[in-house]
C-alpha cells in the first residue's frame, strides 16, 4: 500500500493543477471505468484522464486506484485532512449517488494554487472493481464558468463500468515508451501515468521491488531557459522519501528534445533504507514527461542502465 500512497504523493506534485459529446451519454475517458456526462464546454482532456475547458481554467481529472485502496483514502478524507493539502472544505464529506458503486462521498471546497482561487469538488468512490476520485476544479470569476448547479448535475451522472484492459489503458497514455526494459506495467492513473515494477508483487512494499513512474504534463512545460531549476525542484521533492541528495545533473539534445537527467541518493522516509533514485525528463517546446526510478542503494547496479534505457525510449503523442 506504501507503494501507491508514494504514487499518489508523486502525483500531486505533478499535477498543480477531441471530440464532441452526446447529450446524455456518459463518457469514460482514456479507458477509466468510471465516467460521467461532462458540462457544456467540456470536452475529453488529452493530457490526463478526464475533462477540460482549457479556455476557461476548468478541469474534471479522474484518477483510479487499486480497489484496496479506498479505506486509507477515506480515512484522510475530511475536513482536516484535506486543509493539509491546501484545500479548504465548505461541506461534506456527504454521501452521494454514484451507479455502479458502492460507497461514495462528496466534498466541496476550494483551494489556492499558483495565486488563484479555484472551487473544487471531490467525489471519493469505492467500487467492487476500483477506488476512484473525481475532482472538479474552477477558477473563481472566470466569465462564463460552470455553476454549482451545474457541477452537481454532472456529477450525479457518474457511473462505474468494467475498467478497461491494461493494454487498452496504455494505448490511451499521451506518451509512448517503445523499450520496457523488462519492467512490468502495472497500472495506468488518470490516464496521464504510468507504473512499473520487476518482481512478483503489483504493491510492493517498504523498497521490496523498484517503482519506476512515468508521467506527463498536466500543464504548459517550463520554458528552456528555467528546465534545470524545474527538474532539480521536482527530483528534491519526491515524496515518501527523505535527505534527497543529487549527484549527477545533466542536459542533452537528441530527437528533438531536450533531456535532463538527474540521479542521487535518498532514504525511504518510513523503512529508513537507503535508496537510489533516477530521473530522466524529456522537454519539448510547450510539453513534457518525465521517468523517475526509486530502488534500494544496494540494487542501483542492476536497474539503473534498464531504467536508462526505458527513459530514453519515451516519446510524446
Amino acid at each position: 500500500m506504501r507503494f501507491v500512497i508514494r504514487v499518489f504523493g508523486l502525483l500531486f506534485l505533478l499535477v498543480i493543477f477531441s471530440h464532441s459529446v452526446l447529450a446524455q451519454e456518459v463518457v469514460f475517458p482514456n479507458g477509466s471505468g468510471i465516467g460521467l456526462i461532462p458540462p457544456a464546454g467540456l470536452v475529453p482532456s488529452s493530457s490526463f484522464s478526464g475533462f477540460e475547458d482549457s479556455a476557461k481554467g476548468t478541469s474534471i481529472v479522474v484518477t483510479e486506484m487499486p480497489v484496496d485502496a479506498y479505506a486509507t483514502l477515506a480515512a484522510s478524507f475530511n475536513k482536516e485532512d484535506l486543509l493539509a493539502t491546501g484545500i479548504e472544505t465548505i461541506s461534506g464529506p456527504d454521501e452521494w449517488p454514484v451507479e455502479g458503486a458502492v460507497v461514495s462521498k462528496l466534498i466541496r471546497g476550494s483551494q489556492i494554487a499558483a495565486g488563484v482561487k479555484y472551487r473544487k469538488w471531490i467525489v471519493l468512490v469505492g467500487a467492487e472493481t476500483t477506488t476512484a476520485m473525481v475532482t472538479v476544479q474552477i477558477p473563481e470569476g472566470v466569465t462564463g464558468g460552470l455553476s454549482d448547479a451545474d457541477v452537481e448535475k454532472a456529477l450525479r451522472t457518474l457511473a462505474i463500468r468494467a475498467p478497461a484492459s491494461l493494454p487498452d489503458q496504455i494505448a490511451s497514455l499521451p506518451f509512448k515508451v517503445a523499450d520496457s526494459a523488462n519492467f512490468r506495467p502495472v497500472r495506468v492513473i488518470a490516464g496521464a501515468t504510468l507504473l512499473l515494477t520487476e518482481g512478483p508483487n503489483d504493491v510492493a512494499a517498504n523498497s521490496t521491488q523498484p517503482m519506476i513512474v512515468i508521467a506527463s504534463n498536466l500543464n504548459t512545460a517550463p520554458e528552456a531557459a528555467t528546465r534545470l531549476e524545474f527538474a532539480k525542484k521536482a527530483f528534491a521533492s519526491l515524496t515518501g522519501i527523505k535527505d534527497v541528495h543529487s549527484d549527477n545533473e545533466t542536459s542533452s539534445h537528441s530527437d528533438n528534445a531536450e533531456w535532463i537527467e538527474i540521479d542521487g541518493t535518498a532514504t525511504d522516509a518510513a523503512s529508513g533504507d537507503a535508496l537510489y533514485v533516477a530521473q530522466i525528463a524529456r522537454f519539448e517546446e510547450t510539453r513534457y514527461v518525465r521517468a523517475i526510478l526509486i530502488v534500494k542503494a544496494t540494487e542501483k547496479d542492476k536497474y539503473a542502465d534498464r531504467f536508462r534505457k526505458l527513459a530514453k525510449s519515451m516519446t510524446i503523442n
